[in-house]
């Protein structure tokens, strides 16, 4: 049966005021300080609560963001996700973000990686082992600003990494990055397409973001990651599909839709999985988030 009109715009105005609650939101964790029409939107909204010194958000609310992996860029994160629903809106295809968005995303990563990290080694203990390995060798594929290689070095001593991008303003950004983290002597950057990667047995940990590949170019890197890693090395990889939203969910479908937007690898944890399993990877794990904000799959080659 069809939608009847004024039910139809009911919807519509709702999922507009939704848009601006969460820019509300997304706003008030870098100024706490709310003004009187701030404060009002998520006090109705329920996020916030009216004290003698003003509007402020509820400590429960600012408990939970502040815990967040990479608090002070959830404000980016989200204005970016408005831009690209704007440009879809408009009929406009997915535009590269600008260098700051680039960078804040970038630095999100490196410090979401810490607690991958941790979840990981705590599931899956010989990955914990290797992350302590004095000389560990790690690839980084899609290395962006390089947030996430030097996470994983500063682990291990002596440890050093390879990070590749098929994009050279990435490697530019990395290059500072890793400067004013003090360990740009111990990472090599590439300008390297993964599904062209020739590295034989030359690494004991390789990090593979799905989010950042096309599938097309995702199938053709298995097969060199496994051969670029040595006997018992590990691969962890993630994709946004965390797979557990039921299929034909509004939600699952929105992300399917940006990740086609952006030619983004759509597989789910299973099909990760499986897709390892297939290419020559054992022990291959699947790993939940908290929130299940990502999938997380571990193999060993």
């Amino acid at each position: 049966m069809a939608t009847p009109e004024p039910a139809l715009r009911t919807r519509i105005d709702a999922l507009i005021t939704d848009a601006w609650v969460l820019a509300a939101l997304a706003a008030a964790i870098r100024d706490p300080s709310l003004s009187e029409e701030h404060g009002a939107v998520l006090g109705a909204a329920g996020y916030a609560e009216h004290t003698p010194d003003g509007w402020r958000l509820h400590p429960a609310c600012r408990t939970f963001l502040d815990g967040l992996p990479a608090p002070d860029a959830f404000a980016g994160q989200v204005a970016g996700i408005l831009r690209q629903a704007a440009d879809a809106a408009d009929g406009r295809p997915a535009e590269e973000d600008d260098d700051a968005s680039f960078i804040v995303q970038g630095e999100s990563s490196g410090e979401r990686m810490t607690e991958f990290l941790d979840l990981v080694a705590a599931r899956v203990p010989e990955v914990g082992k290797v992350l302590h390995r004095p000389g560990l060798r790690f690839l980084d594929i899609g290395t962006g600003i390089g947030a996430i290689a030097a996470t994983v070095i500063s682990r291990a001593p002596a440890a050093r990494a390879v990070g590749i991008d098929i994009a050279p303003r990435a490697l530019r950004l990395a290059e500072d990055h890793l400067i004013r983290r003090g360990v740009r002597d111990r990472v090599d950057l590439r300008l390297q397409d993964v599904a062209e990667l020739a590295d034989t047995a030359a690494y004991d940990l390789a990090w593979l973001p799905l989010g950042v590949l096309a599938p097309h170019a995702t199938a053709q890197a298995l097969p060199r990651i496994l051969a670029a890693l040595r006997p018992g090395g590990w691969l962890i990889s993630a994709t946004v599909l965390a797979g557990t939203d039921q299929p034909g969910s509004v939600r699952e479908a929105v992300l399917r839709w940006r990740m086609a937007r952006r030619a983004i690898t759509p597989w789910t944890p299973a099909e990760l999985a499986a897709r390892l399993t297939a290419t020559g990877f054992h022990s291959v794990t699947q790993i939940a988030t908290p929130q299940n904000a990502m999938g997380l799959v571990a193999a060993q080659a």
